[in-house]
């Protein structure tokens, strides 16, 4: 009996709120947010600094627009950033401020009067402007200016002076720019202020970015004049002419003194820059006693003797085996030469995978080439060379046209052709011929004078032929503005005679040093 009354309880209640629901039939007319169909594309590529534009296509039953509420998000895929909102509108209208890399671009539709929401998601990669092209050093009256000829869209922009308005904007003395792809922060600017990295998004900088965080030791306060970068490690020389190494393979990736052998050096490293050895050879000059000198800094890594700074022509001498005897006719002390330049190249003589060094000593009006293979140092210590240093050319340029004037030097990968200017004439000698002669190239305008003569060493393979490209910076002319000139070296086999520049661009101040930053994806 209890049953039943239960039973009956149920179905009266039952009976009461269908009656209910029916008197209020058409009151709620709830709504499916799956109903929604949302259309955008799947992937998008953006510019920050420039407008970014998506507006989607919306399909429903029934759509009114003021009935939702949008929010568009993105999320840093790295995950070091929390997520941003570019807008709270169906349409997305925007100038990006988002820092380079790669995100998740979300769009939440939400219905007002339930909370429910629809989501639809696309990948979003955003480069800056800066992210690819030429980026230019140049002197301001000797301050420091940092431009940038930007390859990011088919037409090119120039943007002077990018550290105007930062706290580096009244740093004096501009000497280098250094990039190195395989580094977390590649960019370096080398000046004598300071020296610190600059940020892969738009050249921000903090003071964390200083050289001297990168001392185990403390502080760093001294001013670096040369850096150089080449894996597994990098190298710099100060102002003073000490030597600092820093190992980012096998050690902790911090700068620390090499040599105190009471000598100084001056501001060039030498290195085979064709591969990337896993014990590098670098050589340095002596300029205290006019010498080449081995900077051995990894020698014990590799189960050789504990030698450090090691002069080249004792080498041989002392029984240790690194060096060629023969490698060149050393004179006396009283009678050696002075360091005029040294640049390393990608030149392989004898195709196996070592790259050529170079250096310029003069005396008086004369000069003479020094070509020298660095091979890498744990195979010569496993016998798969002769020597760490050899010999390859030993050339008397002193007959060249007014050599003994030459302001600028630069040396071809291509083939053996070394450039150097004079004035605002640049020449071309081949050194390989008995005898040899310079053949002007070409001369810049009247009232312009070279200031920056350089080839640079592209990283990525599909650009390789690049690095036959001849860069040319000038000085201010009687306009107050100086010029880039870029002129391609791989399709006339390094005669620019005939060649006119492939780029050219105006409006910087004295040219110092110029880079090209290549289309890398970096990890923030």
């Amino acid at each position: 009996m209890e049953r039943m009354k239960y039973i009956r309880l149920l179905w009266l209640l039952l009976l009461f709120l269908w009656q209910s629901c029916a008197e209020d039939k058409g009151n709620y007319d709830y709504k499916d947010l799956n109903d929604l169909n949302i259309s955008f594309d799947d992937a998008y590529s953006a510019i920050s600094r420039e407008p970014f534009v998506i507006k989607p296509e919306v399909t429903a039953k029934e759509f009114a627009p003021d009935a939702y509420t949008y929010e568009w998000k993105a999320y840093d895929q790295a995950g070091s950033q929390e997520p941003v909102v570019l807008g709270t509108a169906l349409n997305l209208d925007v100038e990006l401020t988002l820092a380079q890399g790669n995100y998740q671009l979300v769009l939440t539709i939400r219905e007002k009067a339930s909370g429910l929401y629809y989501q639809k998601s696309a990948t979003l990669n955003v480069d800056t402007p800066l992210s690819l092209g030429w980026l230019i050093l140049c002197s301001d009256n000797g301050r420091v200016r940092l431009d940038m000829v930007s390859h990011i869209k088919e037409t090119d922009n120039v943007y002077y002076d990018l550290l105007k308005g930062t706290d580096l904007e009244d740093w004096l003395q501009p000497y280098q720019l250094l990039c190195d792809p395989g580094m977390q922060e590649p960019f370096y600017l080398v000046t004598g202020s300071g020296t610190t990295r600059l940020s892969n998004n738009d050249f921000q900088w903090n003071d964390s970015y200083m050289i001297g965080y990168e001392f185990g030791n403390g502080m760093y306060t001294g001013t670096v004049r040369c850096l150089a970068s080449h894996r597994p490690g990098k190298l710099f020389v100060d102002i003073a002419g000490r030597v600092y190494y820093c190992n980012t393979l096998s050690g902790d990736g911090l700068f620390g003194s090499v040599r105190a052998n009471g000598f100084y050096v001056e501001p060039a490293v030498g290195y085979n820059a064709k591969g990337t050895p896993f014990v590098p050879a670098f050589m340095i000059w002596d300029k205290n006693n006019r010498r080449f000198v081995v900077c051995a800094s990894e020698f014990a890594s590799i189960g050789l003797d504990n030698v450090r700074d090691v002069p080249m022509d004792e080498l041989a001498a002392d029984g240790f085996p690194t060096v060629n005897e023969e490698l060149f006719a050393w004179p006396k002390r009283a009678d050696r030469m002075d360091f005029i330049c040294m640049e390393n190249t990608r030149y392989d003589r004898n195709q196996d995978g070592n790259g050529m060094t170079y250096a310029v000593l003069g005396k008086g009006d004369q000069r003479f080439l020094y070509g020298i293979i660095l091979n890498e140092l744990y195979s010569f210590a496993e016998a798969k060379y002769g020597y760490a240093y050899e010999k390859a050319y030993y050339v008397d340029l002193s007959a060249c046209t007014d050599i003994a004037q030459a302001t600028h030097f630069a040396f071809s990968s291509l083939k053996t052709f070394m450039y150097y200017a004079v004035g605002r004439k640049v020449y071309r000698v081949n050194f390989s011929n008995a005898a040899p002669a310079a053949e002007l190239q070409f001369e810049l305008p009247e009232g312009e004078e070279i200031a920056c003569l350089k080839f640079y060493l592209w990283e990525q393979e599909d650009a390789d032929n690049r690095s036959y490209d001849l860069i040319v910076g000038s000085k201010k002319n009687d306009t107050g503005e100086s010029t880039l000139r870029i002129y391609d070296g791989f399709t006339n086999e390094g005669n620019f005679q005939d060649a006119v520049p492939v780029e050219q661009y105006a409006g910087f101040a004295d040219i110092v040093d110029v880079i090209y930053r290549e289309k890398v994806i970096y990890q923030q």
